[in-house]
């Protein structure tokens, strides 16, 4: 099992507030027999260069990784990437998950230009990225969004629901629906600390099996870890 979309790395976000909590939501993720987490800090480029980001992001790393027990998940550095005008034109492989292309990729919460879906297009098809789009229910709060992502969904990539939608009755259908919309569907806890936003991808799989059976859960399974190799 793999935990694509988490904010477990130490005062680098919005997510856990130190070590201790990170080592603490690692043990969480553990007990529900997750092998790897992937680290998707917020990348904001109007914040931060990507060299700048990176070297933030190692420096919490190495104070995770140096605090943390044989027998807890791995953690992948990666970042849950903003949407910015011409990022196709940037070298964004050190925002991927380590070692991959895969891109997390969080769009605006606007109503989406054609020129932001392009850019999509433009990272998928012309610079072989694997762009994952993160939690999209969140996105679907007018009819053109909809429609925008349904033509997206076409393309080859990656549509990551947050767990949390599915444990939500007013969400758990949106979420179900996308996740069948894609030939790539993911999940992922987006976990942010151990109350209101804490690891949960295991009651996230048992929506999965109940509603879409063991077979849809296992092809899951198979493009996380085909996404993170």
């Amino acid at each position: 099992m793999v935990d694509l979309h988490t904010h477990i790395l130490p005062e680098i976000d919005d997510g856990s507030d130190g070590v201790d909590t990170s080592l603490a939501m690692l043990h969480r993720e553990a007990e529900q027999g997750v092998a790897a987490v992937c680290a998707t800090s917020h990348y904001y480029a109007k914040q931060n260069s990507i060299p700048s980001f990176c070297a933030r992001r190692a420096e919490a790393l190495e104070r995770l990784t140096s605090a943390l027990p044989e027998d807890f998940p791995r953690v992948l550095p990666a970042a849950e990437v903003a949407y910015f005008p011409r990022m196709e034109e940037q070298d964004l492989t050190p925002l991927c998950i380590q070692g991959t292309r895969t891109l997390m990729l969080e769009m605006p919460f606007a109503d989406w230009t054609d020129l932001q879906t392009g850019t999509v297009e433009a990272l998928a098809l012309d610079c072989a990225y694997q762009v994952v789009l993160v939690h999209p229910e969140r996105f679907c709060f007018s009819k053109s969004n909809r429609h925008q992502l349904e033509k997206l969904a076409q393309l080859p990539i990656g549509l990551q629901v947050n767990a949390g939608s599915l444990l939500r009755w007013g969400a758990r259908r949106l979420a179900l629906e996308l996740l069948q919309l894609t030939d790539t569907p993911l999940l992922g806890s987006d976990c942010h600390n151990l109350t209101t936003r804490p690891p949960n991808l295991k009651e996230g799989r048992k929506i999965i099996m109940q509603k879409l059976g063991d077979a849809f859960l296992a092809r899951m399974d198979r493009n996380a870890e085909r996404l993170t190799a």
